[in-house]
């Protein structure tokens, strides 16, 4: 009989390595996973009375398991998702902005754990009667028949980047790949506005700004998505990001260069991509919309070379993309 060892302490090992190196928190992590924070420690101090689904949860966000996606769970909604985008973009030339190259963000957020359903004709007019946040609004519903979102596979789908349809606008920055299901979840996926033909250099910079306003607008779109629908207050929410390409990338005020009070010092990326997410109700966004923001986004700035993203300073920016905001003049 061959005998198959499972080294746990080089397994526990591996995964905190790997944490630390996407530049997670436990409480990070614990909310990607969907566990508790107290789980996710009990694992890293090597407890093994743990529900093995739990540990699957926490390796299968590390990378380190592959496992059979529940029908309709969250995990499995953004794994087809990515893998739709990767189909659809497999056929173009290597370098091709719509295949965003030199690095991309993705946003996903489940609303009510997959409880809620709404029919999909409905949703989309929904979408595309919420206020816009910005001139290129997260989630945004072309009326163009090349790009408008149809529906296919019991979802509603949205590709901007496709290269056949004619655009205005030809950058990885202008190349949203974007879902919604019934049951209200959402994966959306763009290139970085740093990359788009206003930059001499594509792929060096990354905006000191810009993560703060986007991460708002997709929060502002959940918001008013649950307004539209009417959901309680005490709806949850799940929310997840994705930055890729970010090794090499210096932390500059590129869209406000005249905030740069932040930045006494060079803050450059030594990690290539991290993945940041956070639980939260439409209440709590409703309550502590700064706060919600400050959590997620802090271990992303952190891989800047430690660069502090205090509470004051993503207070600020909100300020200024309230002030901003095409839904708030």
């Amino acid at each position: 009989m061959t005998e198959w060892p499972l080294d746990w302490q080089g397994l526990v090992d591996e995964a905190v390595r790997r944490r630390k190196a996407e530049g997670h928190t436990q409480k990070s992590l614990a909310a990607l996973a969907g566990v508790s924070m107290p789980t996710v420690n009990a694992f890293e101090q090597g407890e093994i009375k743990l529900r093995l689904e739990k540990v699957f949860d926490i390796l299968g966000v590390l990378g380190m398991v592959v496992l059979p996606s529940v029908p309709g769970s969250f995990a499995a909604f953004i794994r087809a998702a990515q893998k739709r985008w990767s189909d659809l973009v497999e056929p173009l030339p290597p370098a091709h902005p719509a295949l965003q190259p030199l690095g991309r963000v993705s946003y996903a957020y489940e609303i009510g754990n997959g409880e809620i359903e709404q029919p999909l004709g409905m949703l989309r007019r929904a979408l595309q009667s919420l206020p816009s946040t910005s001139g290129w609004s997260p989630f945004w519903v072309p009326t163009k028949e090349a790009i408008r979102p149809v529906i296919r596979d019991a979802l509603i789908e949205c590709w901007i980047g496709n290269p056949e349809a004619d655009r205005v606008f030809g950058d990885a920055a202008h190349s949203d790949f974007w879902q919604v299901t019934g049951d209200l979840k959402a994966y959306l996926q763009r290139g970085f506005q740093e990359d788009g033909s206003g930059n001499l250099e594509p792929g060096t910079i990354f905006d000191l700004t810009l993560p703060v306003w986007r991460t708002a607008e997709v929060f502002v779109q959940i918001l008013n998505l649950a307004k539209a629908l009417d959901l309680d207050l005490e709806t949850k929410i799940r929310f997840e990001t994705r930055y890729t390409g970010l090794e090499g990338r210096e932390l500059l005020s590129w869209a406000a260069p005249l905030r740069r009070w932040p930045l006494a010092a060079s803050h450059r990326s030594r990690t290539k991509a991290i993945t940041l997410g956070t639980a939260t109700s439409v209440a709590e966004l409703m309550n502590d919309f700064g706060d919600v923001v400050h959590r997620t986004l802090t271990p992303l700035y952190d891989l800047f070379d430690g660069f502090d993203a205090t509470p004051q300073f993503i207070e600020a920016e909100l300020a200024e993309f309230q002030r901003s905001s095409l839904q708030f003049r």
